[in-house]
């Protein structure tokens, strides 16, 4: 039977299969239990029943949690895509020599762990912590301030932890970028930032777009640096998803905030392509 099947789809079993029982089987077990009823006694009973996105449409609690969630995400993706930018751009353009140096030095924190990476940040947020002090040395504040547990420090550490994969997916783009265009731009007589804004950003758009799309669907999904920084007084979806699973043990809820998760983040994404493709199709037509 193998040797019926195309060349590429056997090269393609081992990941699909993956793909499947670790991926769309969870998924539609959450979506399973998502229908389920949950008992008097806290048990959960097979039904297929929608009493569990009722609760939480109805509840305004739950909905600002994911609003919050969002905003968050949104924050997160435009820190780190304006920072990113940069840095990528910078990367891309320095000495090759230096290029693979700048490279380690900016995927070095993906080897740190993200729990002792969470915890510095909990020294340097503190009231007694770096920014505090170097605040209070400089007289631009009286009194320490509260960034720990509050959703300034959870965007600070967040846009830390990503930033790096906004920076490695720009910098691909903007290194494999054709040279001569710019210098044709040049010398056609284009200032530096005209062939930044009508060269360079067009031509890194990709790179742009698959950034954002991934820091925000990591952002929105992280978990154990809003538990951390944020505490409980910053509650997003994925700590409220733990919640509801390890401390109230309420599945069928639970399952129905993974898949409300799902589904919004698979609506943003899709209206954000859309938007993106719209843009750059009227871009082309006026040029």
């Amino acid at each position: 039977m193998l040797r019926r099947l195309p060349p590429q789809w056997i090269l393609m079993a081992p990941g699909l299969l993956i793909l499947i029982f670790f991926f769309l089987l969870p998924v539609g077990q959450l979506l399973l239990f998502s229908f389920y009823r949950t008992t008097a006694d806290g048990m959960m009973e097979k039904a297929f029943v929608f009493e569990q996105y009722l609760a939480f449409f109805k509840d305004p609690h739950y909905l600002k949690i994911l609003w919050r969630t969002l905003v968050m995400g949104a924050v997160i993706s435009l820190l780190c895509l304006i920072l990113g930018y940069c840095l990528a751009y910078g990367v891309a353009r320095s000495n090759p020599k230096n290029k693979y140096l700048l490279l380690l030095l900016i995927a070095l924190p993906l080897l740190t762990s993200a729990v002792i990476r969470n915890f510095g940040w909990i020294v340097i947020l503190g009231r007694k912590g770096l920014i505090n002090q170097l605040l209070l040395n400089i007289g631009f504040i009286d009194k320490p301030i509260d960034l720990l547990y509050t959703s300034t420090g959870v965007v600070i550490a967040m846009v830390h932890v990503l930033l790096p994969f906004m920076v490695l997916v720009l910098y691909s783009v903007l290194d494999g970028m054709d040279r001569n265009l710019e210098s044709a731009a040049a010398n056609l007589g284009a200032s530096p930032s005209k062939v930044f804004w009508f060269v360079t950003l067009p031509l890194s758009l990709p790179g742009i777009v698959a950034g954002t799309l991934l820091v925000f669907s990591i952002s929105i999904s992280f978990y154990i640096t809003p538990a951390l920084i944020g505490g409980p007084r910053v509650q997003v979806m994925a700590t409220e998803i733990y919640n509801q699973t390890i401390h109230l043990m309420n599945w069928p809820y639970a399952s129905a905030l993974a898949v409300v998760l799902l589904v919004t983040v698979f609506l943003i994404t899709n209206l954000y392509n859309r938007a993106l493709r719209r843009s750059s199709a009227q871009g082309a037509g006026i040029v």
